[in-house]
């Protein structure tokens, strides 16, 4: 109805006339004259029994439109002259070149759908790509965009008008909570500074654009693939590092497939052996026996390199009771956090932890 609506809006600003259109039963979807939408012309029933495509009746000229080879719809307009049923002809041919476009988009997401979740015979994608015109050598990165259900639709309303060039790129709702973004990456050169920074540029304007409308999302980016076939690759990377991201680094919003460091290796284990894992190097459940303060000190120190001193102003304690809580964490666990090797051990062993705490708590519906 959207596009039947459309056509009427610019209608009103080209013809003196008031028209409008309506389904079979008489109820008006749409006029020039908004007053009257939702209202019933009882005219239609006797154009619809009318064997002629034109009939004039109360001063108005009606048309049945057909899509297909079913009426549809009856467009009308007031007058009886003989040169409103050039309106007509030409309003019907504008509504139904409207409707066609709009099956097409329609006919055309559905397939880029079906390519992404690989339910495409491989075979058959070049082919259809280039019946719906898609340009199939063009190299492409997807992006999943996960959000709240109720901020789902306003997410997509924003993304589509932010992406309004559909040849630069595609947005996709996926399900309630899940938009995809499909973007063209043929300026990209080839060199691997320029790749990084066009997906780290793509990324960020989206989240900017998200946010400042108050969407709050996490956004998964896949990797650039050459051809349209492979976006079903790109998105099962976006996908992966999304779920990563987020079990790993979850005041992190944005998670690329390419950055995803230990998590990716960790993500893949399975869980018996991250147990046998945390059993070894935290025996006795020694990590829980770390109070609140020494693990804001172990975070502070990991992310200053094992550097001490900048430890120590970071979180605005003597050096002597830094030494303390370190002290503490080799007396607890039986590492020594400064020790290069016992430290990578530590850090691995915690974010191990943290992959098995998301597995018990059935995981993340953000995230799924």
């Amino acid at each position: 109805m959207e596009e039947i609506k459309k056509c009427m809006r610019q209608a009103k600003l080209i013809l003196p006339k008031n028209v409008g259109v309506m389904d079979t039963n008489g109820l008006i979807v749409a006029a020039t004259n908004e007053e009257i939408d939702g209202t019933t012309d009882s005219s239609a029933r006797a154009v619809m029994l009318s064997e002629d495509m034109f009939s004039s009746t109360s001063g108005k000229t009606y048309m049945k439109i057909a899509i297909g080879e079913q009426i549809k719809y009856i467009i009308f307009i007031d007058g009886i002259e003989p040169e409103v049923r050039i309106y007509l002809e030409l309003l019907a041919q504008w509504i139904k070149s409207a409707i066609k476009e709009r099956g097409t988009d329609a006919d055309r997401e559905l397939f880029t759908k079906n390519v992404l979740l690989e339910n495409e015979l491989p075979g058959d994608i070049p082919l259809k790509a280039r019946e719906y015109k898609i340009d199939y050598s063009t190299p492409r990165l997807v992006m999943v965009i996960r959000t709240l259900e109720d901020e789902a639709i306003d997410a997509l309303e924003v993304l589509q008008n932010y992406y309004s060039d559909a040849s630069y790129a595609s947005v996709l709702a996926m399900d309630e909570t899940t938009l995809i973004i499909i973007l063209n990456a043929a300026r990209v050169d080839s060199s691997e500074k320029e790749r990084d920074q066009f997906i780290e540029d793509a990324s960020k304007a989206v989240l900017d654009v998200l946010n400042n409308e108050s969407i709050s999302v996490y956004i998964g980016v896949g990797s650039i693939v050459p051809v349209f076939q492979n976006i079903s690759k790109s998105y099962r990377d976006a996908m992966l590092a999304l779920r990563v991201g987020k079990v790993f680094e979850q005041d992190r919003f944005i998670s690329r497939y390419d950055k995803l460091g230990l998590g990716r290796l960790i993500y893949q284990l399975p869980p018996t052996l991250c147990q046998m894992f945390i059993d070894e190097v935290f025996p006795n459940e020694a990590y829980g026996t770390l109070d609140e303060d020494t693990i804001t000190t172990i975070e502070s120190f990991f992310a200053n390199n094992l550097n001490g001193s900048e430890t120590s102003r970071e979180l605005y304690v003597h050096r002597n009771t830094l030494v303390y809580r370190l002290d503490k964490v080799k007396r607890n666990t039986g590492l020594d956090l400064r020790s290069f090797d016992d430290a990578v051990l530590f850090k691995m062993a915690s974010m191990v932890r943290v992959y098995l705490d998301y597995l018990s708590r059935g995981k993340d519906n953000m995230i799924r």
